[in-house]
């Protein structure tokens, strides 16, 4: 996920509290139940990059106060 990201790169997306602890919850729960060698077959992205991206959505849920 070191890759540069453009603004035009990104987007918009309207969730839920509940939806938001699923994101969350499902990535960390992926790198627990599949081997690491097999987690690119499943979502493109390693586990490194599972746990960057769970750890940006824990903190945008701890920001908006969402019970995780």
């Amino acid at each position: 996920m070191n890759e540069p990201v453009n603004e035009q790169d990104y987007i918009d997306l309207k969730i839920t509290p509940r939806e938001l602890r699923y994101f969350v919850s499902c990535g960390l729960a992926l790198i627990q139940n599949i081997p690491g060698e097999s987690l690119s077959t499943y979502c493109g992205l390693s586990k490194d990059e599972i746990i960057e991206i769970s750890l940006r959505l824990r903190e945008v849920a701890d920001r908006l106060g969402v019970d995780m």
